[in-house]
């Protein structure tokens, strides 16, 4: 398969750009979920680059006023930032991180009531408050992000969180046919394949951040781990809803890491 083909399978699943959707991406997609890492750098570039960029003009903009508008500066290009990643990846994995808290609203419920309400066109209480509140966790980290480093931030913060994605793939369990078992059919028991993501994150994180940048990655391999552990209590398994959910999580955690 050309590296072109599979670069746009990625593209399309993970972000809006490909506009060519054919009826194989996801299985493709799903082959090479080992490089998930790499592609997440590749947002996080394009996201941070659209963050530095945005904050300079704002800076520029309101330079002739006084210092305290730096402030202003940095909060609205936070906001921009954040609403350009939601929209670059199209709001799916946020859709997940409803579809999850629309679950956990649901603890005394069964397990099939829990999917069932997963797969209803609804937003809970549950799952608004859990949307939001990791929405704005994940705001608040990037507005204390320096401006210097967001673009690092935002590269190594992605690339974890698509491991954390690779972590529930690769050691999760699917109870259920639909998206979700796609992806863990395709990296069950492939050690090799998560090796190559464990490295290329490993990499991108040092060369970055140094141990910085490893504790980020580490901690996107435990919120897979956690995510994997919760998926089976809330789901009886990994579904394509916890994948959203545990690529919005990791993502806030990795922020946070990275600005302490």
């Amino acid at each position: 398969m050309g590296a072109f083909k599979v670069f746009r399978a990625l593209m399309a699943f993970l972000t809006i750009i490909s506009p060519t959707k054919d009826e194989s991406f996801v299985k493709t997609s799903a082959r090479f979920m080992f490089l998930f890492p790499a592609m997440g750098a590749l947002i996080g570039l394009l996201v941070g680059l659209y963050s530095f960029f945005t904050f300079n003009f704002l800076s520029l903009f309101l330079r002739f006023l006084n210092a305290g508008f730096v402030f202003l500066a940095q909060g609205v290009a936070s906001v921009m930032t954040l609403a350009f990643l939601l929209v670059l990846t199209g709001l799916q994995h946020v859709d997940g991180l409803v579809d999850v808290g629309n679950a956990l609203g649901m603890r005394k419920s069964s397990v099939e009531d829990r999917i069932m309400i997963a797969h209803a066109w609804i937003v809970s209480r549950a799952g608004a408050f859990m949307a939001i509140l990791v929405s704005l966790c994940t705001l608040l980290f990037i507005f204390l992000t320096k401006p210097e480093a967001i673009i690092q931030s935002l590269i190594v913060a992605e690339t974890s969180a698509k491991l954390a994605m690779v972590t529930c793939a690769w050691q999760g369990s699917s109870l259920q046919k639909g998206l979700g078992s796609v992806f863990v059919d395709s990296m069950k028991k492939r050690d090799s394949l998560y090796f190559v993501s464990l490295v290329i994150s490993l990499l991108i994180g040092v060369l970055l951040f140094s141990l910085k940048g490893v504790l980020a990655v580490t901690l996107g391999i435990a919120v897979g781990g956690l995510m994997i552990v919760s998926s089976k209590s809330i789901f009886g398994g990994v579904t394509g809803d916890i994948f959203g959910a545990t690529n919005e999580i990791a993502r806030m955690i990795a922020l946070f890491a990275l600005v302490w």
